[in-house]
């Protein structure tokens, strides 16, 4: 998105660990990536079908992006619907450091058990550890069709072509 560098963050989102989803849809995400996504947060489907966290702060700044767009704009209709339809927020950890991860999330990125939860600066995302083993095999052609309808509702609701 356009201006996302300039998300005042304390600390960026890094590294990769593995996890598991327990039969209740919890996952235990380490101290320090709690700590830098902070209190309150956002789970969404992303653009290539894993499970994408977003810190307040940059969903907020996200939400403000589409709402410069007036609602009528087919690019932002389309682009919410992908990408804020499945959306959950005020998302928070309990006191072990888990959160349950929405079934209907759960079910769209195939996150059945082993996950890898991936620090991606400004967000986390959650990929099933096979669906990622899949996208590192050929990263330009997974998903692809779901990439490119949210990188055209995009460019549509942006002006951007």
């Amino acid at each position: 998105m356009a201006g996302e560098a300039s998300v005042p963050m304390i600390k960026p989102l890094i590294g990769t660990d593995e996890a598991t989803i327990d039969d209740k849809g919890r996952l235990l995400v380490s101290k320090k990536k709690r700590e830098r996504l902070g209190e309150d947060f956002v789970m969404a489907l992303g653009a290539t079908g894993c499970v994408v966290v977003y810190p307040e702060l940059v969903w907020d700044k996200m939400v403000a992006e589409i709402l410069e767009n007036p609602s009528t704009n087919q690019g932002r209709q389309r682009f919410t619907r992908l990408m804020v339809g499945s959306a959950e927020d005020d998302m928070r950890f309990d006191r072990q450091g888990r959160v349950v991860v929405p079934q209907k999330l759960r079910e769209s990125a195939k996150l059945v058990s082993d996950v890898l939860v991936i620090g991606c600066l400004d967000r986390l995302e959650i990929w099933a550890a096979d669906e990622w083993a899949t996208y590192q095999a050929d990263t330009e052609a997974y998903a692809l069709d779901r990439q490119q309808a949210v990188d055209r509702a995009h460019r549509q609701m942006t002006g951007g072509g």
